[in-house]
């Protein structure tokens, strides 16, 4: 009679800013929308660790739910 709790994992990161929209759009396609994602915009540039220039990020949040799904997200 009772619903079974469902368990979502996370992941979190950085992603440029001009890099956003298709990073979505991948993650929506691998994912078959199944999957929450939350970003924003960080107010100061961050130093990029690989070219050492300062660049525009957002920070991201995403919910999912299941192991096959981790596993396309990460990849």
């Amino acid at each position: 009679l009772f619903p079974k709790a469902i368990e979502l994992g996370f992941l979190s990161g950085v992603v440029l800013r001009e890099k956003l929209a298709t990073f979505e759009r991948v993650l929506w396609r691998a994912t078959r929308g199944n999957l929450f994602m939350r970003q924003m915009e960080i107010a100061q540039p961050i130093r990029d660790p690989h070219t050492g220039t300062l660049a525009e990020k957002n920070v991201f949040v995403i919910f999912y739910q299941g192991e096959r799904a981790q596993q396309k997200i990460k990849k």
